[in-house]
C-alpha cells in the first residue's frame, strides 16, 4: 500500500509539536505501519493527533456509532443475503405445507430481516407482516399461543389486539 506522505508529513510535525520526534531507527518500521491502514491513513493520523496520542492506532468507534461498511462488504452482505434467502426458499417449497410450518419460517425470515436492517428492511417487513397474517388465519390459533416464540412474533407485528384475537381464537376451539 502507498503512503499517504500527507498524512505522514502532518504526523511527523505533529510529534515534533510535542517534543517526541520520530527516531530515525524507527522511521521505517512507522511509515509501514502507517502504510497498512490504506484508505484511512489520514483518519488515523488525525485520530492520534485529536488525542494525544504518541503512536498510530486503528481508528476507534464511538459508542452508539455504526461502523461504515465498504461497497465490497455491502455487496457481499446483499449476496449473502440472497443465497440464505435462496436455501431458505427451497426449504419453504420442500415442507410439508402446514400453516404453522410457514409460520415458523415467517419466525426465522423475521429474525434474519431484523439482522440485517440496513437492506430495504422496511419493505421487506411489510411484506412478511402481509404473509404471517395469511398463514395466521389458516392455523390452529392453540398452536401458535403454545409457542412463545411465535406469539412474540405477533405481538410484534399485530401488537396487543393481535395477540387477543389469537387467544380468543385459541378459547374458542378448546370449549
Amino acid at each position: 500500500m502507498e503512503l499517504d506522505q500527507e498524512a505522514w508529513d502532518r504526523w511527523v510535525a505533529f510529534r515534533k509539536a510535542i517534543k517526541k520526534p520520530i527516531k530515525s531507527v524507527s522511521e521505517h518500521a512507522a511509515k509501514l505501519k502507517l502504510s497498512r491502514f490504506g484508505d484511512n491513513q489520514a483518519a488515523v493520523v488525525d485520530q492520534s493527533i485529536a488525542n494525544g496520542w504518541q503512536g498510530l492506532f486503528a481508528i476507534k468507534q464511538v459508542k452508539g456509532e455504526k461502523p461504515v461498511k465498504t461497497d465490497k462488504q455491502i455487496e457481499a452482505d446483499r449476496q449473502a443475503l440472497a443465497d440464505a434467502n435462496n436455501r431458505s426458499q427451497r426449504y419453504w417449497d420442500s415442507l410439508e405445507p402446514t400453516p404453522f410450518a410457514k409460520l415458523k419460517l415467517c419466525e426465522a425470515l423475521w429474525a434474519r430481516y431484523t439482522m440485517q436492517a440496513d437492506l430495504d428492511t422496511p419493505d421487506r417487513l411489510e411484506w412478511l407482516k402481509g404473509v404471517i397474517a395469511l398463514h395466521l388465519r389458516e392455523v390452529e390459533a392453540k398452536e401458535v399461543v403454545s409457542d412463545p416464540a411465535l406469539m412474540s412474533m405477533v405481538w410484534c407485528f399485530f401488537g396487543e389486539r393481535g395477540a387477543i384475537r389469537i387467544r380468543d381464537r385459541a378459547k374458542v376451539i378448546t370449549e
